[in-house]
Protein backbone atom coordinates (compact mmCIF):
# COMPACT_ATOMS: atom_id res chain seq x y z
CA UNK A 1 0.00 0.00 0.00
CA UNK A 2 3.12 2.82 0.34
CA UNK A 3 3.23 2.64 -3.53
CA UNK A 4 0.07 4.54 -3.28
CA UNK A 5 0.97 8.51 -2.23
CA UNK A 6 -1.88 10.57 -1.40
CA UNK A 7 -1.52 14.12 -2.86
CA UNK A 8 -3.52 15.94 0.03
CA UNK A 9 -2.04 14.76 3.75
CA UNK A 10 -4.26 16.66 5.78
CA UNK A 11 -6.93 15.12 8.29
CA UNK A 12 -9.76 16.53 8.21
CA UNK A 13 -12.75 15.19 10.66
CA UNK A 14 -13.93 12.94 7.37
CA UNK A 15 -10.74 11.38 7.15
CA UNK A 16 -10.39 11.02 11.14
CA UNK A 17 -13.56 9.31 11.48
CA UNK A 18 -12.57 6.64 8.30
CA UNK A 19 -8.72 5.63 9.74
CA UNK A 20 -10.64 5.12 13.19
CA UNK A 21 -13.39 2.89 11.97
CA UNK A 22 -11.37 1.17 9.43
CA UNK A 23 -8.47 0.57 11.59
CA UNK A 24 -10.32 -0.82 14.52
CA UNK A 25 -12.20 -2.85 12.02
CA UNK A 26 -8.83 -4.50 10.72
CA UNK A 27 -7.54 -4.94 13.88
CA UNK A 28 -10.56 -7.15 15.25
CA UNK A 29 -9.83 -9.15 12.09
CA UNK A 30 -6.41 -9.38 12.34
CA UNK A 31 -5.95 -9.79 15.85
CA UNK A 32 -8.79 -13.44 15.49
CA UNK A 33 -5.36 -14.82 13.36
CA UNK A 34 -3.80 -16.01 16.27
CA UNK A 35 -6.97 -17.76 18.14
CA UNK A 36 -7.23 -19.79 14.36
CA UNK A 37 -3.66 -20.67 14.42
CA UNK A 38 -3.67 -22.38 17.66
CA UNK A 39 -7.03 -23.51 16.85
CA UNK A 40 -8.37 -22.48 20.47
CA UNK A 41 -11.06 -20.90 18.21
CA UNK A 42 -11.11 -22.48 15.05
CA UNK A 43 -14.21 -20.73 13.40
CA UNK A 44 -13.52 -17.41 11.85
CA UNK A 45 -16.77 -16.12 12.69
CA UNK A 46 -15.99 -16.66 16.62
CA UNK A 47 -12.67 -15.72 16.46
CA UNK A 48 -13.64 -12.19 15.06
CA UNK A 49 -16.46 -12.20 17.82
CA UNK A 50 -13.94 -12.78 20.69
CA UNK A 51 -11.41 -10.33 19.41
CA UNK A 52 -14.02 -7.92 18.82
CA UNK A 53 -15.22 -7.97 22.59
CA UNK A 54 -11.31 -7.72 23.38
CA UNK A 55 -10.48 -4.98 21.94
CA UNK A 56 -13.81 -3.15 21.96
CA UNK A 57 -13.57 -4.12 26.14
CA UNK A 58 -16.92 -5.51 26.16
CA UNK A 59 -16.07 -8.82 27.39
CA UNK A 60 -18.74 -10.32 25.98
CA UNK A 61 -17.47 -14.28 24.96
CA UNK A 62 -18.69 -17.61 22.65
CA UNK A 63 -16.69 -19.50 24.99
CA UNK A 64 -17.87 -21.59 27.94
CA UNK A 65 -16.36 -21.75 31.52
CA UNK A 66 -15.02 -25.13 31.00
CA UNK A 67 -13.04 -23.42 27.27
CA UNK A 68 -11.56 -20.55 29.51
CA UNK A 69 -10.51 -22.66 32.15
CA UNK A 70 -8.66 -25.17 29.70
CA UNK A 71 -7.12 -22.62 27.58
CA UNK A 72 -3.90 -22.06 27.31
CA UNK A 73 -1.98 -19.15 28.76
CA UNK A 74 -0.28 -17.81 25.57
CA UNK A 75 -4.17 -17.39 24.45
CA UNK A 76 -5.63 -16.31 27.80
CA UNK A 77 -2.94 -13.55 27.99
CA UNK A 78 -4.08 -11.99 24.59
CA UNK A 79 -7.73 -11.91 25.00
CA UNK A 80 -6.94 -9.98 27.80
CA UNK A 81 -3.98 -7.73 26.67
CA UNK A 82 -6.36 -6.47 24.04
CA UNK A 83 -8.77 -4.64 26.55
CA UNK A 84 -5.69 -2.64 27.78
CA UNK A 85 -4.49 -1.72 24.48
CA UNK A 86 -8.33 -0.97 23.42
CA UNK A 87 -9.39 0.57 26.61
CA UNK A 88 -7.45 3.76 25.82
CA UNK A 89 -7.57 3.70 22.05
CA UNK A 90 -5.51 1.68 19.54
CA UNK A 91 -4.72 4.88 17.57
CA UNK A 92 -4.28 7.20 20.95
CA UNK A 93 -1.64 4.45 21.52
CA UNK A 94 0.01 5.46 18.37
CA UNK A 95 -0.27 9.16 18.02
CA UNK A 96 2.07 9.25 21.55
CA UNK A 97 4.61 7.81 19.47
CA UNK A 98 4.40 9.28 15.65
CA UNK A 99 5.03 13.08 14.75
CA UNK A 100 2.17 15.35 14.78
CA UNK A 101 1.16 16.99 11.60
CA UNK A 102 2.42 20.47 11.16
CA UNK A 103 -1.49 21.97 11.12
CA UNK A 104 -2.32 19.63 14.23
CA UNK A 105 -4.84 18.03 12.46
CA UNK A 106 -4.11 14.33 14.07
CA UNK A 107 -6.58 16.04 16.44
CA UNK A 108 -9.31 14.34 14.32
CA UNK A 109 -8.36 11.02 15.12
CA UNK A 110 -8.32 11.91 18.73
CA UNK A 111 -11.73 13.13 18.58
CA UNK A 112 -12.94 9.92 16.62
CA UNK A 113 -11.56 8.00 19.19
CA UNK A 114 -12.08 9.08 22.41
CA UNK A 115 -15.54 9.17 24.45
CA UNK A 116 -18.01 12.25 25.65
CA UNK A 117 -20.09 14.74 23.84
CA UNK A 118 -16.83 16.98 23.61
CA UNK A 119 -12.80 16.11 23.19
CA UNK A 120 -10.25 18.33 23.70
CA UNK A 121 -6.26 18.51 24.08
CA UNK A 122 -5.31 18.59 27.87
CA UNK A 123 -2.19 20.60 26.89
CA UNK A 124 -1.48 22.49 22.74
CA UNK A 125 0.35 19.33 21.66
CA UNK A 126 -1.46 16.48 20.48
CA UNK A 127 1.03 14.19 20.98
CA UNK A 128 1.61 15.25 24.43
CA UNK A 129 -1.80 14.66 24.84
CA UNK A 130 -1.77 11.51 24.35
CA UNK A 131 1.47 10.45 26.27
CA UNK A 132 -0.31 12.20 29.13
CA UNK A 133 -3.22 9.81 28.67
CA UNK A 134 -1.30 7.08 28.29
CA UNK A 135 0.76 7.69 31.25
CA UNK A 136 -1.81 8.32 33.36
CA UNK A 137 -3.33 5.06 32.15
CA UNK A 138 -0.37 2.87 32.65
CA UNK A 139 -0.11 4.35 36.46
CA UNK A 140 -3.08 3.33 37.67
CA UNK A 141 -2.66 0.20 35.68
CA UNK A 142 0.98 -0.36 37.88
CA UNK A 143 -1.02 0.64 41.11
CA UNK A 144 -3.20 -1.79 40.33
CA UNK A 145 -1.33 -4.82 39.54
CA UNK A 146 1.04 -3.84 42.55
CA UNK A 147 -2.25 -3.95 44.87
CA UNK A 148 -3.63 -7.37 43.91
CA UNK A 149 0.02 -8.97 44.19
CA UNK A 150 -0.03 -7.81 48.38
CA UNK A 151 -3.02 -9.13 48.78
CA UNK A 152 -3.60 -12.14 50.99
CA UNK A 153 -5.19 -14.00 48.36
CA UNK A 154 -3.20 -16.91 47.45
CA UNK A 155 -5.10 -17.80 44.53
CA UNK A 156 -4.05 -14.08 43.23
CA UNK A 157 -0.61 -14.99 41.54
CA UNK A 158 1.36 -13.13 38.86
CA UNK A 159 -0.40 -14.39 35.93
CA UNK A 160 -3.90 -13.86 37.33
CA UNK A 161 -3.11 -10.33 38.40
CA UNK A 162 -1.96 -9.29 35.54
CA UNK A 163 -4.67 -10.88 33.54
CA UNK A 164 -7.26 -9.30 35.82
CA UNK A 165 -5.50 -5.60 35.66
CA UNK A 166 -5.89 -5.89 32.24
CA UNK A 167 -9.69 -6.69 32.06
CA UNK A 168 -9.86 -4.12 35.09
CA UNK A 169 -8.29 -0.96 33.69
CA UNK A 170 -9.63 -1.74 29.93
CA UNK A 171 -13.21 -1.86 31.69
CA UNK A 172 -13.38 -5.03 29.19
CA UNK A 173 -14.20 -8.28 32.03
CA UNK A 174 -12.61 -11.06 30.56
CA UNK A 175 -10.77 -13.34 32.85
CA UNK A 176 -8.73 -16.85 33.19
CA UNK A 177 -11.30 -18.42 34.98
CA UNK A 178 -14.45 -19.41 34.22
CA UNK A 179 -15.93 -17.88 37.92
CA UNK A 180 -14.71 -14.60 36.77
CA UNK A 181 -13.84 -12.28 40.02
CA UNK A 182 -16.01 -15.42 41.65
CA UNK A 183 -13.17 -17.63 41.55
CA UNK A 184 -10.88 -15.21 43.97
CA UNK A 185 -10.91 -14.38 47.73
CA UNK A 186 -13.30 -10.94 49.26
CA UNK A 187 -10.06 -8.72 49.30
CA UNK A 188 -9.49 -9.53 45.57
CA UNK A 189 -13.31 -8.36 44.98
CA UNK A 190 -13.25 -5.13 46.85
CA UNK A 191 -9.88 -4.55 45.10
CA UNK A 192 -11.21 -4.89 41.28
CA UNK A 193 -14.20 -3.13 42.47
CA UNK A 194 -12.86 0.10 43.87
CA UNK A 195 -10.44 0.06 40.72
CA UNK A 196 -13.09 -0.50 38.45
CA UNK A 197 -14.68 2.59 39.64
CA UNK A 198 -11.55 4.29 39.01
CA UNK A 199 -11.01 3.72 35.61
CA UNK A 200 -14.73 4.52 35.12
CA UNK A 201 -13.69 8.34 35.73
CA UNK A 202 -13.02 10.90 33.01
CA UNK A 203 -8.88 10.69 32.94
CA UNK A 204 -8.69 14.19 32.80
CA UNK A 205 -9.51 14.67 36.07
CA UNK A 206 -6.51 12.67 37.61
CA UNK A 207 -4.31 15.42 34.94
CA UNK A 208 -6.02 17.89 37.45
CA UNK A 209 -5.15 16.54 40.31
CA UNK A 210 -1.70 15.81 39.23
CA UNK A 211 -1.29 19.51 38.10
CA UNK A 212 -2.41 20.40 41.46
CA UNK A 213 -5.65 21.62 40.39
CA UNK A 214 -7.42 19.22 43.07
CA UNK A 215 -10.36 22.13 43.78
CA UNK A 216 -11.29 21.90 39.71
CA UNK A 217 -10.96 18.20 39.69
CA UNK A 218 -13.34 17.53 42.90
CA UNK A 219 -15.90 19.86 41.46
CA UNK A 220 -16.16 18.03 38.05
CA UNK A 221 -20.11 17.32 37.49
CA UNK A 222 -19.99 13.89 35.73
CA UNK A 223 -17.58 12.25 38.53
CA UNK A 224 -20.25 13.78 41.08
CA UNK A 225 -23.35 12.22 38.79
CA UNK A 226 -21.41 9.07 38.43
CA UNK A 227 -20.28 8.32 41.70
CA UNK A 228 -24.01 9.55 43.15
CA UNK A 229 -25.59 6.50 40.30
CA UNK A 230 -23.07 4.35 42.41
CA UNK A 231 -24.24 4.60 45.88
CA UNK A 232 -27.55 4.68 44.84
CA UNK A 233 -27.71 1.57 42.99
CA UNK A 234 -25.18 0.00 45.85
CA UNK A 235 -28.14 1.18 48.19
CA UNK A 236 -31.08 -0.06 46.33
CA UNK A 237 -29.66 -3.68 45.27
CA UNK A 238 -28.31 -4.37 48.98
CA UNK A 239 -31.65 -3.80 50.63
CA UNK A 240 -33.17 -5.98 47.19
CA UNK A 241 -30.82 -8.92 48.18
CA UNK A 242 -29.57 -8.92 51.40
CA UNK A 243 -32.01 -12.04 52.40
CA UNK A 244 -30.55 -14.03 49.81
CA UNK A 245 -27.07 -14.58 51.19
CA UNK A 246 -25.34 -15.73 54.58
CA UNK A 247 -24.31 -12.28 55.86
CA UNK A 248 -24.90 -8.68 55.26
CA UNK A 249 -21.17 -8.06 54.27
CA UNK A 250 -21.38 -10.56 51.71
CA UNK A 251 -24.87 -8.99 50.21
CA UNK A 252 -23.36 -5.47 50.01
CA UNK A 253 -20.02 -6.79 48.56
CA UNK A 254 -21.99 -8.52 45.66
CA UNK A 255 -24.00 -5.49 45.22
CA UNK A 256 -20.97 -2.82 45.40
CA UNK A 257 -19.15 -5.32 42.69
CA UNK A 258 -22.02 -5.59 40.25
CA UNK A 259 -22.89 -2.13 40.29
CA UNK A 260 -19.42 -1.30 39.95
CA UNK A 261 -18.71 -3.90 36.77
CA UNK A 262 -21.89 -3.03 35.04
CA UNK A 263 -21.51 1.11 35.41
CA UNK A 264 -18.10 1.05 34.62
CA UNK A 265 -18.72 -1.26 31.82
CA UNK A 266 -16.57 -4.20 32.48
CA UNK A 267 -18.55 -7.11 32.84
CA UNK A 268 -16.81 -9.04 35.48
CA UNK A 269 -19.44 -10.92 37.94
CA UNK A 270 -18.75 -12.59 41.44
CA UNK A 271 -22.48 -14.15 41.24
CA UNK A 272 -25.06 -14.79 39.11
CA UNK A 273 -26.92 -11.61 39.29
CA UNK A 274 -29.65 -13.31 36.95
CA UNK A 275 -30.96 -15.01 39.75
CA UNK A 276 -31.50 -11.69 41.08
CA UNK A 277 -35.29 -9.68 42.13
CA UNK A 278 -36.68 -8.00 39.32
CA UNK A 279 -35.57 -4.77 40.43
CA UNK A 280 -31.68 -5.16 40.76
CA UNK A 281 -31.90 -6.38 37.38
CA UNK A 282 -33.60 -3.22 36.07
CA UNK A 283 -31.26 -1.19 37.74
CA UNK A 284 -28.69 -2.98 36.38
CA UNK A 285 -29.84 -2.66 32.95
CA UNK A 286 -30.27 1.27 33.44
CA UNK A 287 -26.61 1.37 34.20
CA UNK A 288 -25.62 -0.77 31.37
CA UNK A 289 -27.52 1.71 29.23
CA UNK A 290 -25.77 5.21 31.47
CA UNK A 291 -22.26 4.06 31.53
CA UNK A 292 -19.85 5.68 33.01
CA UNK A 293 -17.79 9.06 32.53
CA UNK A 294 -16.38 10.65 29.54
CA UNK A 295 -13.02 10.37 28.31
CA UNK A 296 -12.92 7.00 30.02
CA UNK A 297 -11.80 3.48 29.26
CA UNK A 298 -15.49 2.79 29.99
CA UNK A 299 -19.20 2.66 27.33
CA UNK A 300 -22.25 3.50 27.69
CA UNK A 301 -24.10 6.82 26.36
CA UNK A 302 -21.91 8.77 29.53
CA UNK A 303 -22.46 9.95 32.62
CA UNK A 304 -22.10 13.71 31.17
CA UNK A 305 -24.72 12.61 28.44
CA UNK A 306 -27.43 11.34 31.04
CA UNK A 307 -26.56 14.69 32.91
CA UNK A 308 -27.26 16.87 30.05
CA UNK A 309 -30.19 15.06 28.71
CA UNK A 310 -32.06 15.13 32.59
CA UNK A 311 -31.20 19.32 32.53
CA UNK A 312 -32.77 20.34 29.46
CA UNK A 313 -35.69 17.74 30.30
CA UNK A 314 -36.39 20.00 33.20
CA UNK A 315 -35.67 23.04 31.49
CA UNK A 316 -37.73 22.11 28.70
CA UNK A 317 -40.52 21.83 31.48
CA UNK A 318 -39.71 25.33 33.35
CA UNK A 319 -40.54 26.73 30.16
CA UNK A 320 -43.56 25.23 29.67
CA UNK A 321 -44.81 27.02 32.78
CA UNK A 322 -42.66 29.95 31.83
CA UNK A 323 -42.28 30.29 28.16
CA UNK A 324 -40.38 34.00 28.54
CA UNK A 325 -37.75 32.41 31.13
CA UNK A 326 -34.33 32.12 29.37
CA UNK A 327 -32.46 29.55 31.90
CA UNK A 328 -29.20 27.52 30.39
CA UNK A 329 -28.01 24.53 30.61
CA UNK A 330 -24.89 24.34 32.48
CA UNK A 331 -22.13 21.15 32.92
CA UNK A 332 -19.24 21.91 35.21
CA UNK A 333 -20.32 25.16 36.49
CA UNK A 334 -20.30 26.24 32.70
CA UNK A 335 -23.17 26.62 29.84
CA UNK A 336 -23.04 24.58 27.01
CA UNK A 337 -23.61 25.96 23.58
CA UNK A 338 -26.76 24.67 21.45
CA UNK A 339 -23.81 22.38 19.39
CA UNK A 340 -23.65 20.33 22.34
CA UNK A 341 -26.83 19.87 23.19
CA UNK A 342 -27.65 19.33 19.60
CA UNK A 343 -25.17 16.80 19.46
CA UNK A 344 -26.35 14.92 22.97
CA UNK A 345 -29.78 14.43 21.42
CA UNK A 346 -28.29 13.73 17.94
CA UNK A 347 -25.97 10.80 19.45
CA UNK A 348 -29.08 9.32 21.91
CA UNK A 349 -31.52 9.41 19.09
CA UNK A 350 -28.74 7.36 16.85
CA UNK A 351 -28.05 5.03 19.90
CA UNK A 352 -31.45 3.82 20.26
CA UNK A 353 -32.09 3.54 16.48
CA UNK A 354 -29.24 1.13 16.59
CA UNK A 355 -30.54 -0.49 19.47
CA UNK A 356 -33.47 -1.54 17.98
CA UNK A 357 -32.50 -2.48 14.55
CA UNK A 358 -29.85 -4.61 15.96
CA UNK A 359 -31.86 -6.68 18.50
CA UNK A 360 -34.56 -6.76 15.54
CA UNK A 361 -31.63 -8.21 13.53
CA UNK A 362 -29.87 -10.91 15.76
CA UNK A 363 -33.37 -11.93 16.60
CA UNK A 364 -34.03 -13.32 12.64
CA UNK A 365 -32.01 -15.85 12.26
CA UNK A 366 -30.72 -18.32 14.93
CA UNK A 367 -31.45 -22.50 14.46
CA UNK A 368 -29.48 -23.08 17.98
CA UNK A 369 -30.69 -20.58 20.03
CA UNK A 370 -34.44 -21.49 19.79
CA UNK A 371 -35.43 -20.42 23.17
CA UNK A 372 -34.08 -17.06 22.33
CA UNK A 373 -36.71 -14.65 24.15
CA UNK A 374 -36.92 -10.60 23.85
CA UNK A 375 -35.48 -10.20 27.29
CA UNK A 376 -32.37 -12.00 26.11
CA UNK A 377 -32.55 -10.64 22.71
CA UNK A 378 -32.61 -6.92 23.55
CA UNK A 379 -29.99 -7.03 26.21
CA UNK A 380 -27.48 -8.67 23.47
CA UNK A 381 -27.84 -5.55 21.71
CA UNK A 382 -27.74 -3.03 24.60
CA UNK A 383 -24.77 -5.04 26.39
CA UNK A 384 -22.32 -5.50 23.31
CA UNK A 385 -23.51 -1.33 22.14
CA UNK A 386 -22.29 -0.13 25.52
CA UNK A 387 -19.31 -2.41 25.77
CA UNK A 388 -20.70 -4.39 29.19
CA UNK A 389 -20.13 -7.56 28.40
CA UNK A 390 -22.71 -10.51 30.52
CA UNK A 391 -26.41 -9.66 29.83
CA UNK A 392 -29.43 -10.77 30.80
CA UNK A 393 -31.68 -13.62 30.45
CA UNK A 394 -29.76 -16.82 28.42
CA UNK A 395 -26.66 -14.23 28.07
CA UNK A 396 -26.22 -13.37 31.32
CA UNK A 397 -22.93 -13.93 33.51
CA UNK A 398 -23.59 -17.54 33.47
CA UNK A 399 -24.06 -18.23 29.69
CA UNK A 400 -22.54 -17.19 26.43
CA UNK A 401 -23.13 -16.04 23.07
CA UNK A 402 -22.22 -18.88 21.70
CA UNK A 403 -25.89 -20.49 20.37
CA UNK A 404 -26.24 -17.35 17.96
CA UNK A 405 -25.73 -17.92 14.44
CA UNK A 406 -23.09 -16.32 12.76
CA UNK A 407 -25.05 -13.90 10.85
CA UNK A 408 -25.94 -12.67 14.63
CA UNK A 409 -22.88 -12.85 15.62
CA UNK A 410 -21.37 -10.30 12.73
CA UNK A 411 -24.00 -7.68 13.95
CA UNK A 412 -23.24 -8.16 17.54
CA UNK A 413 -19.76 -7.67 16.67
CA UNK A 414 -20.35 -4.68 14.16
CA UNK A 415 -21.93 -3.21 17.53
CA UNK A 416 -19.52 -3.44 19.86
CA UNK A 417 -17.11 -1.74 17.50
CA UNK A 418 -19.52 0.91 16.79
CA UNK A 419 -20.56 1.40 20.73
CA UNK A 420 -16.19 1.51 21.50
CA UNK A 421 -16.02 4.76 18.49
CA UNK A 422 -19.58 6.04 19.81
CA UNK A 423 -21.75 5.45 16.47
CA UNK A 424 -20.63 7.94 14.21
CA UNK A 425 -17.31 6.60 12.94
CA UNK A 426 -18.63 3.37 11.41
CA UNK A 427 -22.14 4.90 10.05
CA UNK A 428 -19.82 7.14 7.85
CA UNK A 429 -18.00 3.81 6.38
CA UNK A 430 -21.35 3.30 4.95
CA UNK A 431 -22.44 6.57 3.75
CA UNK A 432 -21.48 6.97 -0.25
CA UNK A 433 -20.44 10.73 0.32
CA UNK A 434 -17.66 9.89 2.63
CA UNK A 435 -16.17 8.50 -0.10
CA UNK A 436 -16.68 11.17 -2.54
CA UNK A 437 -13.39 13.59 -3.10
CA UNK A 438 -12.54 16.37 -0.94
CA UNK A 439 -13.56 19.53 -3.19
Amino acid sequence: MSFFKAKDTKILAREGFVIVGLSWILMSLFGAIPFMISKEISNFFDAFFEMASGFTTTGSTILSFEAIDSMSKSMLFWRSFSHWIGGMGILVFILAFIPESKDGTTVHILRAESTGPSVGKLVSKMQVTSRILYLIYMGLSIIMLITLLVLPDKKMGLFDSIITMFGTAGTGGFSNHGASIGYYAACSQYTVAVFMILFGINFSVYYLLLIGHAKEAFKNEEVIWYLALIILATTAIFFNIKNMYGTLEEAFRHSLFQTASIISTTGFSTVNYGLWPALSLVILMFLTLIGSCAGSTAGGIKASRFAIITKQTFVEIEKMISPRKVKNIRLNFKPLDEATIRSVRSFLITYFIILITGTILISIYNPNFPNLDPLTALSSSLTCLSNVGPGMGQVGPAYNFNNYSYFSKMILSLEMIMGRLELFPILLLFNPKTWKKRI
